[in-house]
C-alpha cells in the first residue's frame, strides 16, 4: 500500500483537462505525422505553418470536447476509453493507412470475433504497451481534484473559451492552406487526425444508426406504392459476394492463376464490368439493395412475390422484411457454400409465378487471413500467407496466392449455385456481383475501405457482375454497370411498376435473345447456350 501511495500523484481537473489531451494528441499524431504532412506539400516543400495551424486547431478542439464531456464521474473512464481507441486507431493508420470515419466506426462495431482474432498481431505489442498500458496506469494513478462547484464550472468555461478561440484563430490564419489540404486529401487530414477522427466518426455513426428510428418507419410498416404489371414465371436469384475483385477472376482475363475453372466451363454467362463506389460492406449493400429509403426485398415481398434471404454473414437491415435466414451447417465454421442447400430446398418447392432469392456470400475474399474464408482443400495455390500482418510477414507471391484461393472458392460456390438452378429446371435469372473489391498492396494500399467522397482505387472499385439465365434475355450494353442498376433490373424482371423504378437503370430485358433453357407450359426445354458478351 505504501508503494502504491507513492506512485499516486495529485493533479487538478483543469490541469488534467489540458495535459491529458496535449499528451495523447501529440504522441498519437507524431506516429503518423508524415501521412498528414504530405497533404501540406507545396512546390518548395512542406507548408509547416499551415500544418502547425491545423494541428493546433485540432488539439484545441480536442481540449474543448474533453473539457465539455469530463466531470467528476466521467473524467477517468472517458480518458481511458479515448486512450484505448486512440492507440488502436494510431496502429491501424500506421499499419494500413486506413481512414477513420463513421463507416470505419460502424464496421468496427459489426466486426465478428473471427476478424478480431485475425487482426491481432505481435506488431501491436509496442503500441499496446506504450500507448495503452502505461497511459492507463498513469490515469488510474492520478488523484484528480475538483474545485468547488462554482469555481470548477467557471474554470471549465475558461478552458473551453480559450480553446475555441485559439482553434478558430488558427483555422482563420491558415484557412487557405488547411482548406487546400482538406480538398486535396478529400478530408483524409480529418480522418487521420487522432482522436478527432474517432470522436467525429463516433458521433456521425451514432447519428446514422439512430436515424432510422427517428426519421424512417420500420420497413415492415413503410407504405409501398407498387404493383406487378405483368404476371409471369421467373425465379430471380441475386448473389452478393464480399471483397472479390474483378481483376483476379480468370473468366475476366486473369492469367496469373486459373482461378475460375468452373465458370470457364459454364456456358451462357454474361460477363459484365461492375463498378462499386463504397468499399465498406455496411455502405455497399444499400447501394445494391436500397433506393429512396425503400429496400429491394421490401418492395418485392410487399407486392406478393415470395422473397427469401439466405446469408453467410448478415445483410444487416437490408432484408428486415421479410427477414434473413442464416446458414446452420452443423460444423464449427460455416462457409459460403452452406447457402446452397437452402437455395435447393427453396427452388425445389417452386411451381409457378415469380420468386426472389437473395444469397449473401459474405465470406468471399475478405481478409486479413484469407485462408479462413474457405475450406482447407481450396488452398491450391502455394505458398500462402498465414498471418494477418500481411505487410511485414508475407511476400507478394504469398499474398496473391492466398487471395487467389478465395476466388477459386468463389468460383466453386457460384458453380454450385448455377448447377442447383439448372438441375431444378426452374425458369431463372441469376445475378452475381461483389460488394466491392480489394487492394493487395497496389499503391501501398491493403484490404479495403475509404471514406465516402474519396474515389475508390480501381482494385476496390472494379467488381465482377455475372449474369446467367434459363429464359430468353438480352443485356443492355454499357461500358460499366453500376450497383444501383441491380435494383432497377430486379424490379424490371418482375414487371414491378413503382415510383422507385427507373427503367433506364435496368440492364436485363426479358423476352429476347437466347437462353440455356426455356420455360413454357412444361418443364425446361434445352436450347443452345448464350454467347457470352
Amino acid at each position: 500500500m505504501a508503494i502504491r501511495s507513492k506512485l499516486r500523484f495529485q493533479i487538478s481537473h483543469i490541469r488534467f483537462s489540458i495535459v491529458f489531451p496535449v499528451l495523447l494528441f501529440a504522441i498519437c499524431n507524431a506516429v503518423n505525422l508524415e501521412r498528414l504532412a504530405k497533404w501540406f506539400q507545396q512546390a518548395d516543400g512542406v507548408d509547416y505553418l499551415g500544418l502547425s495551424a491545423y494541428l493546433l486547431a485540432g488539439l484545441c478542439l480536442f481540449i474543448l470536447i474533453f473539457a465539455l464531456l469530463t466531470h467528476r464521474l466521467t473524467v477517468k473512464p472517458f480518458a481511458i476509453l479515448l486512450t484505448i481507441l486512440s492507440a488502436t486507431a494510431t496502429y491501424f493508420i500506421a499499419k494500413y493507412g486506413v481512414a477513420i470515419d463513421s463507416s470505419m466506426i460502424l464496421n468496427a462495431v459489426h466486426t465478428d470475433s473471427t476478424e478480431v482474432r485475425q487482426l491481432l498481431s505481435l506488431q501491436m505489442l509496442p503500441y499496446a504497451v506504450m500507448l495503452i498500458v502505461l497511459p492507463v496506469w498513469l490515469i488510474l494513478s492520478a488523484d484528480i481534484t475538483f474545485a468547488p462547484s462554482g469555481r470548477y464550472f467557471l474554470d471549465s468555461l475558461k478552458v473551453i473559451g480559450v480553446a475555441l478561440c485559439v482553434a478558430l484563430l488558427s483555422l482563420y490564419a491558415q484557412y487557405t492552406a488547411i482548406f487546400r489540404a482538406g480538398n486535396v486529401s478529400n478530408k483524409y487530414i480529418v480522418y487521420s487526425l487522432v482522436p478527432i477522427n474517432i470522436i467525429s466518426g463516433s458521433f456521425s455513426a451514432a447519428s446514422k444508426s439512430l436515424k432510422p428510428y427517428l426519421e424512417k418507419k420500420d420497413q415492415r410498416d413503410v407504405a409501398i406504392s407498387a404493383h406487378v404489371a405483368a404476371p409471369g414465371n421467373l425465379v430471380v436469384v441475386l448473389a452478393i459476394g464480399e471483397a472479390s475483385r474483378r481483376k483476379n477472376f480468370g473468366v475476366y482475363g486473369y492469367t496469373r492463376r486459373n482461378t475460375t475453372p468452373v465458370l470457364q466451363k459454364t456456358g451462357g454467362l454474361y460477363l459484365l464490368n461492375g463498378i462499386a463506389t463504397r468499399a465498406s460492406t455496411l455502405y455497399a449493400l444499400p447501394k445494391i439493395l436500397e433506393k429512396k429509403d425503400i429496400k429491394l426485398t421490401t418492395i418485392v415481398s410487399r407486392v406478393g412475390i415470395p422473397t427469401s434471404c439466405y446469408v453467410n454473414y448478415t445483410l444487416y437491415d437490408n432484408c428486415a422484411s421479410p427477414g434473413e435466414t442464416t446458414v446452420n451447417c452443423g460444423r464449427t465454421k460455416c462457409y459460403d457454400e452452406d447457402v446452397v442447400p437452402l437455395l435447393k430446398n427453396n427452388v425445389g418447392t417452386y411451381q409457378s409465378g415469380y420468386r426472389f432469392i437473395v444469397l449473401h456470400l459474405g465470406g468471399g475474399s475478405h481478409g486479413p487471413i484469407y485462408r479462413d474464408r474457405h475450406p482447407p482443400e481450396f488452398q491450391q495455390f502455394q505458398p500462402i500467407c498465414p498471418d494477418a500482418d500481411v505487410i511485414n510477414k508475407c511476400s507478394l507471391e504469398q499474398l496473391y496466392n492466398s487471395y487467389d484461393n478465395t476466388i477459386l472458392y468463389v468460383d466453386h460456390v457460384l458453380g454450385q449455385v448455377v448447377q442447383t438452378l439448372d438441375q431444378s429446371g426452374v425458369p431463372y435469372v441469376f445475378i452475381y456481383l461483389s460488394d466491392h473489391g480489394e487492394s493487395l498492396m497496389e499503391g501501398g494500399l491493403m484490404f479495403h475501405g475509404v471514406p465516402p467522397g474519396i474515389a475508390l482505387p480501381d482494385e476496390q472499385a472494379q467488381i465482377p457482375l455475372i449474369v446467367k439465365s434459363s429464359v430468353p434475355i438480352s443485356i443492355v450494353e454499357r461500358a460499366e454497370y453500376r450497383q444501383p442498376d441491380v435494383y432497377d433490373t430486379v424490379l424490371d424482371l418482375f414487371s414491378i411498376q413503382s415510383p422507385t423504378f427507373d427503367r433506364a437503370g435496368s440492364f436485363i430485358k426479358k423476352g429476347s435473345g437466347r437462353a440455356t433453357s426455356r420455360w413454357a407450359l412444361t418443364k425446361s426445354v434445352a436450347s443452345p447456350p448464350v454467347t457470352p458478351r
